[in-house]
């Protein structure tokens, strides 16, 4: 079967996680055959996948298009959270969290904490300001969401905590034990996706909004559409997060606030982590399904 998932120009650490960590879980069951699609970390589900093909479901959501109406095509083994279970009409046994904790297998507990505190981005507001830079005058260590899975995942588990905007960020951290706080930058976070997860691990999503930054040249015609959409959204209409469109670069001043007010999280909020004992359940019922999944497609021998 095909591994389906979304592939980001530049890389993103999220997405990447499909074929890092699925190319060593279950090698002899992926090929190039598309009859059959393999549908697991990020959001994947809608009403747009292909009709005819076969789709395998482990831990995959819903959430950025309109929903699918599984059928007798669909073969769903788990899914990322309550939320999509319910969207999609299926059993609450059928939410266990984003396999993405599985991570967790391939990566021993870090013994030194070589960062305090880091910062990661959603990979689309790391193109709109310099955070490296930002991170550094906030006396915080810097992660990338495009740098490669393994980098990445290392960076986050030798950190104490794990400020994050990046959804997998958090699943990282949470798998290795790393207390993280989700912020929003923008308006490209999909709230809907962190609540599947948290609820997922009966935790709470209390995301904190940072001050808007650009630093980046954007063209006039995303620019007019910020604006409309800002309007729309000042009239009570729209999406509430449309009230968070940049329209003009920050100044030097606007930066400086930035910094400081990144600088200030770590003391002044609860950090979130899930129980260990959930934690342990949910990653032992991923398996399970795993290998429900290697019996059910095991390759035919001869």
């Amino acid at each position: 079967m095909k591994l389906c998932y979304c592939r980001i120009e530049g890389g993103n650490f999220g997405d990447d996680l499909n074929p890092w960590l699925w190319e060593r879980l279950i090698p002899e069951l992926l090929d190039e055959d598309e009859r059959t699609g393999f549908y697991a970390i990020g959001t994947l589900l809608h009403d747009r996948m292909p009709r005819e093909q076969v789709k395998v479901v482990f831990g995959s959501g819903t959430g950025y298009r309109k929903a699918p109406v599984p059928d007798e095509s669909w073969k769903i083994y788990c899914v990322r959270g309550p939320l999509t279970a319910r969207i999609l009409g299926i059993s609450p046994e059928r939410a266990i969290t984003d396999p993405g904790c599985l991570l967790r297998r391939f990566f021993p507990p870090s013994p030194e904490k070589l960062h305090p505190v880091s910062f990661m981005p959603h990979h689309a507001s790391e193109d709109l300001a310099d955070w490296r830079g930002i991170s550094r005058r906030a006396g915080l260590n810097y992660v990338s969401p495009r740098d490669p899975v393994a980098e990445t995942a290392l960076a986050i588990g030798s950190s104490r905590l794990l400020v994050t905007e990046a959804l997998h960020g958090a699943v990282a951290a949470d798998s290795f034990e790393v207390p993280w706080i989700a912020v929003r930058l923008g308006s490209r976070v999909l709230d809907f996706k962190w609540e599947d997860w948290c609820r997922s691990l009966a935790v709470p999503y209390r995301p904190l909004d940072l001050p808007l930054v650009l630093q980046a040249d954007l063209k006039r015609s995303r620019l007019l559409r910020h604006a409309l959409k800002r309007g729309v959204s000042a009239c009570g209409l729209g999406k509430k997060k449309w009230a968070r469109l940049p329209l003009a670069k920050s100044t030097p001043d606007e930066l400086a606030r930035a910094a400081e007010f990144l600088g200030r999280i770590p003391g002044s909020v609860e950090p979130i982590l899930s129980q260990e004992s959930r934690r342990e359940r949910l990653s032992g019922r991923l398996l399970e399904q795993l290998d429900r999944l290697r019996s059910d497609f095991r390759p035919r021998q001869g």
